[in-house]
């Protein structure tokens, strides 16, 4: 019992590392919205629709939508206000699961000393810290899946319901993300290529395998066939939207950046130490599995150039490299301990040090040297206050003196900048900070927008946004024409002829000229909204008061549409507003023939 207590006094600290970080970087982002406004139209009727009438699959996470669907269905609680703790509580989860590996991975030395490691490394990571929230996605609850069928795998891997329920988190994470049946090949080839090591026979034991594949394939082809029922497509249309060709110049600048800050050059060369002092000494091919799931989506992720977000790709790396980054660590601790003691009985004045001792000293700078850079950003990017476009955040001696002082730092800080200034430029990479405060900045105008009853916008109304989300959630009857095609099938599909030098991740596809206007006929833009008419008609051609004290400016194509398809009683207008709306087709042309 002291014991036990002692553990979790030593591995207290840690939680409130994390608490401390995951609050400095708690956000919401724009783009959660999107799913946000499928599950709203789930709840009310419409289907897995984001506009009425439109079979377009705009998202990539199908379990999240039905899950934040359901709550608000059972239990009124909106999406944005129970994403984040949704993702917070997933957080939970994965530390539970990561000690609970640490604790029952069989033939792991000193495992109290892994264990607490493990959380140290994953704890002090700013990187895990920032998709604690995950800004309303679904990137922790992906996380989750996937270490608990590593977790199952590698220590209930010789029974039926271990295979069963780490088949059952790979469907789950399919159903999350894309890149779930990624993961799950990875998980099936290791759990092959180990079973023919081990029993030294070529060919595996198909009965105890089909308790692995079998589940995923069949859930997993029933949302394919869901997918093809419902929406007529195989795919979801965010692939055609954002998949335009190899970016590996991109996915080099990402994933180098990546391993720099997050210190993954020094986790991932530890963990192959741990791999490979398993399998000399018991033939043990366990470390092998987080190696074989990450080596390969790494290959995917340098392909298609990285992501939109800070490493959100990334995040079930840190877990997963936790725990045999912890091991490597106390195996070069143990070998130095060997070597000391050689030392020590030449020399008898040689102090007597343990290999838990040497394991300690050896975790200390690993720790300062994978949290160090990731650390700094984090707190640079949280003192942000206002919005700024394509934010970059430069550490440097005036803002960071600390870091410099640590021996070869400065290099790897100058390295880090140049990356992600590059990244920045192409909206890659782009920090949890310009995410956060562009959403405020949003919120802060569509907000008052969710106390407008519904009804207020007549069927043939149609605007169009290249910003989809937050705006679109507060005007949720309102159709929307998206500009860079996540919910609209044929600027998903328009040809970008763009070099990849002028490229924008996941901002490459533009509509087809006369497509906006003539072809879909948008005819409404909607503004900010304004508390007075006076600002109201300063913004816009006309001014609909939709409550008390609240007014919705808006251009629109047609002055006789206007008067017939809203209550005269509330709507004021310009003298001459069809020069406004002349002002909204200039830029929509712009926008079509690729303007940045």
């Amino acid at each position: 019992m002291a014991r036990r207590l002692a553990l979790i006094g030593g591995n207290l600290p840690w939680l409130f590392v994390l608490a401390w970080l995951a609050s400095a970087a708690w956000f919401l982002c724009d783009d959660a919205f999107i799913s946000f406004r499928y599950a709203r139209n789930l709840v009310e009727g419409h289907g897995l629709v984001f506009n009425f009438g439109e079979r377009v699959e705009g998202y990539s996470n199908f379990l999240w939508v039905l899950e934040l669907a359901a709550l608000w269905k059972l239990f009124g609680l909106r999406p944005e206000n129970v994403a984040p703790w949704l993702s917070a509580a997933c957080t939970v989860g994965t530390l539970a699961a990561t000690v609970w590996w640490a604790a029952r991975l069989p033939g792991l030395r000193r495992r109290g000393l892994v264990t607490w490691m493990a959380l140290g490394l994953l704890c002090s990571s700013a990187t895990f810290a920032v998709w604690t929230s995950a800004g309303g996605l679904e990137t922790r609850q992906f996380t989750l899946f996937v270490v608990v069928a590593v977790v199952c795998l590698t220590v209930c891997g010789e029974r039926r319901l271990g295979l069963f329920g780490a088949s059952l988190s790979l469907a789950a994470a399919a159903y999350t993300r894309p890149e779930g049946p990624l993961i799950a090949v990875c998980c099936f080839g290791w759990f092959v290529a180990q079973r023919i090591v081990v029993s030294r026979r070529i060919r595996p034991d198909f009965r105890e395998l089909r308790w692995l594949v079998l589940p995923f394939v069949s859930l997993v082809a029933a949302h394919f066939l869901f997918r093809y029922a419902y929406y007529g497509e195989w795919l979801p249309n965010t692939y055609y939207a954002k998949h335009v060709r190899p970016w590996y110049e991109s996915g080099f600048n990402y994933l180098w950046a990546a391993a720099i800050e997050t210190g993954l050059y020094l986790l991932a060369p530890i963990a192959v130490v741990a791999l490979r002092s398993a399998w000399r000494e018991r033939g043990d091919l366990r470390f092998a599995l987080p190696l074989a799931c990450i080596v390969p989506h790494m290959a995917w992720l340098f392909r298609i150039g990285g992501d939109y977000f800070e490493y959100r790709p990334l995040d079930f790396y840190w877990p997963l490299l936790a725990v045999p980054a912890a091991a490597g660590i106390v195996h070069l601790g143990s070998s130095a301990s060997v070597w000391w003691q050689r030392f020590r009985s030449e020399r008898a004045g040689a102090v007597p040090t343990g290999p838990g001792a040497f394991a300690v000293v050896l975790f200390v700078p690993v720790l300062l040297y994978a949290g160090a850079l990731q650390g700094a950003l984090l707190f640079r990017g949280a003192a942000e206050e206002g919005y700024t476009e394509k934010l970059h955040l430069e550490v440097d001696r005036e803002n960071a003196a600390w870091l410099f002082a640590m021996p070869g730092m400065p290099a790897l800080a100058a390295i880090s900048n140049d990356l992600r200034q590059r990244m920045t430029r192409q909206l890659v990479g782009l920090r949890f900070a310009e995410h956060r405060q562009a959403a405020r900045r949003k919120l802060e105008d569509w907000r008052d927008y969710g106390r407008m009853k519904r009804g207020v916008f007549p069927e043939d109304a149609l605007t169009a946004t290249g910003a989809l989300g937050i705006q679109s959630y507060f005007l949720p009857d309102l159709r929307v024409v998206d500009g860079h095609g996540l919910v609209d099938r044929t600027v998903a599909r328009n040809p970008v002829a763009s070099s990849n030098s002028e490229r924008l991740m996941a901002h490459d596809r533009r509509p087809p000229p006369g497509y906006v206007l003539e072809e879909r006929g948008v005819n409404i833009m909607v503004l900010p909204s304004a508390t007075i008419v006076e600002e109201a008609l300063g913004r816009g051609a006309y001014a609909l008061e939709i409550v008390s004290n609240l007014w919705m400016p808006f251009d629109a194509a047609d002055r006789d549409w206007v008067l017939s398809s809203f209550d005269r009683g509330e709507l004021r207008m310009r003298e001459e507003p069809e020069n406004r709306w002349e002002l909204q087709v200039d830029a929509i042309r712009r926008y079509e023939e690729g303007a940045r």
